[in-house]
């Protein structure tokens, strides 16, 4: 369909006919490829003008955050008549809904972060005014790493035999899961609504075991983060082949500071011996990419740091560089805390160099999970 007008506005007419409400996301932005607002008045047959309500509110948009106002962002104004504005909280581009037909629409910007801000404040309020709110839904999200989703998917089989009325998701960012229990249920029914729903998570967690790496839909450095931080631990990071990955990872969490105390890129020989204290015998009797270069460079990084615990990441993402002996997609990712210090080879086969530096650094951070947590590695 594109960014063609009349095939959008063809599609909104067939769903008015056949919906009761539509969620429309994208195309409300500045540009001439931005045509869903056009699209929508062309399906409704009424025109565009400029909506005095949205025009205020992107002006005070622009002014709290010191964008320069120019004559091209007024387009995004330009709302089908009879349509109700909502604020844009998080972006320039106004919504608006309006009915067609049988069809109550609903129309948001594609932008993830602006898109969730506006169904939770303005699209969500419109729908229990008009529709009542006489059921609740209750969603249990599960963070999966280490299977494949067809793997994942199979384990799971039985789900809706065991559990009637209970859906099961599934979002894939690679090489994590997020497994979604779903409930939708009365909303004077909480508590067995509650039970309910907890018997599904416990079958589930029974059957992923111990790839489940968060309950709580945490991101797995968001787990590794919240270990450290309830047992007053710290870390730090040593990395050669990922780049920087595992500490982006790390500090995306917010509260990363309480734990997190230092990271070196140390790509070179030189930096493994200058910064880490890797011995100089060990890089010419076995090369960058071995175990014992990879526990030193994690004992190393703990003691530069004074951290109670350090990891570490030398390998070949690809996807040149590889031996029969070294292959592209083996990392060796070391281990050391106190009294402690160890390593351990991985091999994985991926495409890109991109997916191999976020396989090695995310494998990493499970390697450290599972310390924390005593759970032993899966072979």
């Amino acid at each position: 369909m594109g960014d063609d007008a009349e095939k959008i506005a063809s599609a909104l007419q067939e769903i008015s006919s056949c919906a009761d409400i539509c969620l429309v996301t994208g195309g409300l932005g500045p540009t001439s490829d931005d045509v869903t607002a056009l699209a929508c008045s062309r399906a409704g047959g009424v025109a565009l003008e400029t909506d005095q309500d949205a025009l205020c509110s992107m002006k005070a948009y622009f002014r709290k955050n010191g964008y320069e106002w120019t004559v091209d962002n007024e387009k995004q104004a330009m709302l089908p008549v009879g349509s109700h504005m909502m604020v844009n909280h998080n972006g320039t581009a106004p919504g608006f809904y309006i009915r067609m037909n049988l069809c109550l629409f609903f129309f948001m910007p594609g932008v993830p972060a602006e898109m969730k801000m506006m169904l939770e404040r303005e699209v969500r309020p419109v729908l229990v005014q008009k529709f009542g709110r006489d059921h609740d839904i209750l969603i249990e999200r599960l963070t999966v790493f280490g299977l494949p989703e067809s793997r994942a998917g199979f384990l799971l089989k039985g789900f809706h035999d065991a559990f009637p009325g209970l859906r099961l998701g599934f979002r894939t960012d690679f090489p994590v899961i997020e497994v979604k229990i779903i409930l939708a249920h009365p909303s004077r029914e909480k508590e067995a609504a509650a039970l309910k729903i907890q018997k599904a998570r416990d079958w589930v967690m029974a059957r992923l075991k111990n790839r489940v790496v968060s309950e709580k839909g945490l991101t797995l450095a968001g787990e590794v983060g919240r270990l450290l931080a309830f047992q007053k631990k710290t870390l730090a990071v040593a990395e050669s082949c990922t780049g920087g990955l595992i500490s982006s990872l790390i500090t995306d969490v917010a509260g990363s500071s309480d734990y997190f105390l230092f990271s070196g890129v140390t790509y070179s020989n030189d930096a493994k011996i200058n910064i880490l204290n890797v011995r100089e015998k060990t890089l010419l009797d076995h090369g960058a990419v071995h175990e014992e270069t990879a526990r030193e460079m994690a004992e190393g990084v703990r003691l530069k740091a004074g951290a109670d615990f350090g990891i570490s990441t030398t390998g070949i993402a690809g996807p040149g560089g590889g031996t029969h002996e070294k292959p592209v997609g083996m990392v060796c990712i070391g281990l050391a805390g106190e009294g402690f210090s160890t390593a351990k080879t991985y091999r994985f086969s991926f495409d890109t160099r991109a997916m191999n530096k976020k396989i090695f650094a995310m494998t990493a951070l499970e390697r450290l999970r599972r310390h924390l947590t005593g759970v032993p590695e899966t072979p």
